[in-house]
Formats: structure tokens, sequence, C-alpha cells
């Protein structure tokens, strides 16, 4: 998986150069590789899905003026979703918006093989389950999954990305995975209602 991150990495940095120059077909191609993690990453963050996607508009007109700003001593999924977080953090900041979580945006491709009625009935239950605990995190532990478990962050680089020490990061996961692994727990002990 690190071959194709850094293939990745070195791909959008050879990207974020030329539009740094003017190019619109590399704009448009990191807009392709990245606009779909910002939108999910700032769904995350911010409830309201026009405002997510607005954050998400405004952070790839970011990446094309500031292209020539980046200074490579990150990953450029790591910088671009740092501007992400930073306005959905003034969003936020504006409008006392409330956190959800969407983990159907999450949900992996399905196979060539379609699984019947009951599988996908039961996938969907625990994708339901999922998304009401993580809905009970507290905003600082669901960035902390988010970025670690969707992003494949490394520890250092969400307490670099968050400017928290790393084991801050490394208890606010313990936190999360502590609570969810109850939340889920309780919620399937509840009776299903028909």
């Amino acid at each position: 998986m690190s071959i194709e991150t850094n293939s990745l990495d070195e791909r959008a940095q050879l990207l974020l150069s030329q539009v740094a120059e003017g190019s619109h077909a590399a704009f448009e191609e990191l807009y392709r590789l990245y606009s779909r993690r910002v939108y999910a990453f700032a769904r995350r963050m911010i409830e309201n899905a026009e405002s997510a996607d607005e954050i998400m508009v405004e952070t790839m007109y970011e990446v094309w003026r500031a292209a020539g700003r980046f200074r490579r001593d990150s990953r450029v999924s790591t910088w671009i979703l740092g501007i992400a977080r930073n306005k959905a953090l003034m969003v936020m900041r504006g409008s006392h918006a409330h956190l959800h979580d969407d983990i159907d945006d999450f949900a992996d491709i399905i196979d060539a093989e379609v699984p019947d009625g009951f599988t996908q009935l039961a996938e969907k239950e625990v994708r339901d389950l999922i998304q009401r605990c993580l809905e009970r995190l507290s905003h600082k532990h669901r960035e902390c999954i988010h970025l670690v478990h969707f992003e494949s962050m490394s520890m250092p680089e969400v307490a670099a990305f968050l400017g928290i020490p790393e084991g801050t990061v490394k208890s606010r996961l313990s936190h999360a995975r502590a609570q969810l692994a109850a939340c889920v727990e309780v919620m399937q002990l509840r009776p299903i209602k028909i």
C-alpha cells in the first residue's frame, strides 16, 4: 500500500507543479483524484451536505490558487485536507453547525459478484449501526478516526496535521475505539423494531 501511496503522492506533486504553472488539464486530474476525499472529510465535520460541497469547491479553488506554495514537506493529500479542515472550522465557528457522519460515503465498492438481498440488508444494518455510533463521538474523536482509518494517516502525520502531541492522538483513538465498541455492543442488544 505504501508503494501506491508514494506513487499517488508523486503523481499529485507533479500535477501540483503543473497547476502552479497554470495547467488546467493537471488541475482537472488533481480534482478527480482529491475532490471526493475532500468532500468526505468535510461531510464528517459538517452536517449540511451543501456546506460540505461548498467547502470542497472552495478547497479545490484554493488548491488552484496556492499550488505554487506547496512546500513538499507533507503528502499532497495532507496539504489539501489541511485547507479543507481550515475552511470547515471557519464554517463551524460561523454557524455552529452540528456534526454528522455519513458512513455510506465510505462504503467499500461492491464486488462483481452481487450479494443476495439478505447479505445487502445485513451490510446496510452494520453500516447504519456504525454510523449511529460514530455520531455519538465527539468532533475530536471522529476527526482522529477519519484521518487514521479513512485517510490512512500515521500517528505522527495526524499529530502534525492537527497540531497536537502524538500521545494525544493515541489517547483520542483509544477512547474513540472503546466508545465505538461499547456503543456497538449496546446497540446490538436492542431489539429490532419492525
